[in-house]
C-alpha cells in the first residue's frame, strides 16, 4: 500500500459509530457486541489515518446504516424464534416489544440496498482527496450530531433513552414519516429519470 500509494477504504457501519444511530435504534438494546466491533474499527482507522498521512495515503471509513439484505430478514426471523423463557420479564419485553417491534420499521425507513452502498463506495474510491468519514445516508446526520453537541455523552444517551422508552409513538411516527419522505424522493427521482 505504501509503495503503490494506494488509498485505503474501510466499510464500517454507522450503526456502530460510537454513540450514534446504532445506539439510537438498537445498540442500547441487544447489539452491544456489534456496536463494540464497529467502535474498534473506528478507533483503529483513526489511529491508522494519522500514520498513513506520513506516507501521503488516505484512509476513508464508509459508514452505511442498515443494509437491506436476505441476511437481515433471516436475523429477524431467528430473533422472533428466540427462547426468552430464562430471561427476566423486563428484558424479554424490551426484546420483543421494542427491539423486534421496530426492526422492520427501521430497515424500511432507513435501510439502503447493497447497490446504493456500492455506489457510495465507488465514489469514495475514485476521489482524489476523499473524506476520512463518509456516511451513505444523510438521514443519520442529526443523530450523529448529538454526540458532538455534548462531549460528556449525557445528551445522546438521555435522548436515545427517552425516544426508545418514553416516546415510542413519536419514534414510530418519525420512522413512518422518514419512510414516506424516502418513497416520495425515489418517486420524483424515477419520474425525472424517465423524462430524459
Amino acid at each position: 500500500m505504501k509503495k503503490r500509494k494506494w488509498p485505503y477504504r474501510v466499510i464500517s457501519s454507522v450503526w456502530g459509530f460510537k454513540i450514534t444511530v446504532e445506539q439510537f435504534f438498537s445498540s442500547i438494546l441487544f447489539n452491544d457486541i456489534y456496536a463494540a466491533s464497529k467502535f474498534a474499527v473506528e478507533g483503529f482507522c483513526e489511529s491508522l489515518a494519522v500514520q498513513a498521512m506520513r506516507f501521503k495515503l488516505n484512509i476513508s471509513l464508509i459508514e452505511p446504516g442498515p443494509v437491506i439484505t436476505d441476511f437481515e430478514h433471516k436475523v429477524y426471523e431467528e430473533g422472533m424464534k428466540t427462547d426468552l423463557s430464562k430471561a427476566d420479564d423486563v428484558t424479554a419485553d424490551m426484546f420483543l416489544n421494542i427491539y423486534m417491534k421496530h426492526w422492520t420499521q427501521i430497515f424500511e425507513s432507513l435501510g439502503q440496498t447493497p447497490e446504493v452502498i456500492a455506489e457510495h463506495t465507488l465514489k469514495i474510491i475514485l476521489m482524489d482527496n476523499p473524506p476520512f468519514r463518509h456516511q451513505t445516508n444523510t438521514l443519520y446526520t442529526p443523530v450523529t450530531t448529538l454526540k458532538y453537541a455534548d462531549p460528556n455523552g449525557d445528551l445522546p444517551i438521555d435522548t436515545f433513552y427517552k425516544v426508545v422508552f418514553e416516546h415510542d409513538k413519536v419514534f414510530s411516527a418519525s420512522l413512518n414519516f422518514l419512510k414516506l419522505l424516502r418513497w416520495r424522493s425515489r418517486k420524483s427521482f424515477s419520474l425525472d429519470k424517465d423524462k430524459s
